[in-house]
């Protein structure tokens, strides 16, 4: 099978193998190479690779390179849990708007300075039934979906009458 065939993470892998290789001594012409099975436990796919290089002396050096890539996925529980940023991010920051679990934050109408999106208009209608218009919303991310028990969708944009806004 050749690199082209192979799944992308073997063949991830494999290239990284041949960059090692390449940067190992190469003391005579004759070198061989080959990559060994590889082995997917989950979320972790390994393999072992030799490469060997044939001596003056009649012996040949073989380098051994175990690799593996592994993958998981971050609940970024550092920002979206208890205590975490975005916790500190709402704190006197305005209204919080959940939008298909993307948070939003509603600025301040204060005159100047930065504002969201430019200052482009906004209607958020929240499930409460309040309605909203703003030109100052700030957005903080999608939601992992660790967390969006957490932060529940309460909004959702709606098109002002007549169309996009003034």
């Amino acid at each position: 099978m050749s690199d082209r065939e192979m799944p992308p993470v073997q063949a991830a892998l494999w290239a990284g193998a041949l960059a090692v290789i390449n940067g190992l001594p190469k003391e005579t012409g004759g070198t061989s190479r080959e990559i060994g099975d590889f082995t997917e436990d989950g979320a972790r796919t390994t393999t072992k690779t030799t490469y060997k290089v044939h001596q003056p002396d009649g012996t040949t050096k073989v380098y051994t390179l175990t690799l593996a890539v592994e993958q998981s996925v971050d609940e970024h529980d550092e920002r979206w849990g208890p205590g975490g940023r975005a916790d500190q991010e709402l704190i006197g920051s305005g209204a919080r708007v959940v939008v298909d679990a993307n948070l939003y934050t509603i600025g301040s109408a204060k005159a100047g300075g930065f504002r969201g999106f430019s200052g482009r208009r906004f209607d958020i209608e929240f499930f409460d039934g309040r309605t909203v218009t703003t030109r100052n919303l700030w957005d903080h991310g999608v939601i992992p979906p660790k967390w969006r028990e957490r932060y529940p969708d309460n909004a959702r944009f709606v098109q002002p009458e007549g169309g996009e806004g003034a």
